[in-house]
């Protein structure tokens, strides 16, 4: 989850979001759609297509050098795993940008934080996506409840990003331990 935002445009409410994205790590094509962002939908569909095939390489390797393993393994593996190793890597980018990507356009649509939202402008503008304006600056108990919704913002990111970092990876494991033991139940 990363931190979500009330933007408004003549009368209409949208929720823009700043931080990394689990649902994009997760769901991947599915959040553009839900977003109703159809360029972004079919790229990221393209990206899921070039994943998949990906693991079915690596499937059909470690199926076909089954046989010899741990014992030998064909450098066939490598390719495979490299891509798997460049996709996880772009999956952690895209989940990290995608929505500042995505609330960078709602802004550059003409969408604007809801008169009276200090949380909202706090949050665009500690990230960067809205300048401090010179009343902003002038107003020291202002600047400090902004740096307080952005502090417990921050926080809440890091958390995420550490419980990524353990849980993802186990996850992998998991699902290559689950395609190996499927593979040898398939040969035997």
């Amino acid at each position: 989850m990363s931190v979500k935002i009330k933007l408004e445009k003549n009368g209409y409410v949208k929720n823009g979001f700043t931080g990394f994205s689990w649902t994009t790590m997760f769901f991947g094509f599915w959040v553009p759609l839900f977003r109703l962002k159809l360029k972004d939908f079919l790229m990221f569909l393209i990206f899921f297509g070039v994943k998949i095939f990906t693991f079915y390489l690596l499937f059909y390797q470690v199926v076909k050098n089954i046989y010899f393993f741990p014992f030998l393994i064909s450098y066939g593996i490598l390719i495979p795993l490299t891509l798997l190793t460049v996709i996880f890597s772009a999956e952690i980018w895209i989940s990290y940008y995608y929505n500042k990507y995505y609330t960078e356009n709602l802004l550059a649509d003409g969408f604007c934080v809801m008169e009276g939202d200090e949380y909202s402008a706090a949050i665009l503008k500690n990230y960067t996506y809205l300048p401090y304006t010179n009343e902003e600056m002038a107003d020291n108990d202002k600047i400090e409840r902004y740096l307080n919704f952005a502090e417990r913002a921050r926080k809440t990111e890091r958390s995420k990003a550490i419980a990524f970092f353990v849980i993802v990876p186990i996850s992998y494991i998991i699902l290559l331990i689950i395609a190996i033991s499927t593979a040898n139940n398939y040969l035997q």
